[in-house]
């Protein structure tokens, strides 16, 4: 059977996965915002469309569009995200 001093003795892995996991999680979101805020690519995409009987061009000026490196950061910053409330929330749920 076990001895004492083996059933006292804290379990490594588990201390090793309580830091781990929130360290992966903080690193994903910081290399997420770093990620997509230093994209510095300006993606120019235009077009312009003439109202039906009307001598007005519509211009739409509210369109945003993302390069890949700005969504992949996003994404990557979400999942970091997620992987935070996650253990915040298995953590508070195994708590005594």
């Amino acid at each position: 059977m076990h001895s004492a001093g083996e059933r006292n003795r804290p379990r490594q892995p588990r201390k090793m996965v309580a830091i781990v996991v929130p360290a992966l999680g903080l690193a994903a979101v910081a290399a997420g915002v770093v990620m997509a805020a230093s994209a510095g690519e300006s993606r120019s995409f235009g077009w312009f469309a003439y109202a039906p009987l009307s001598n007005t061009t519509f211009s739409s000026a509210g369109l945003l569009y993302l390069g890949p490196w700005t969504k992949t950061g996003i994404a990557l910053a979400l999942i970091g995200s997620l992987v935070l409330a996650f253990w915040s929330g298995y953590r508070a749920g195994t708590r005594r």
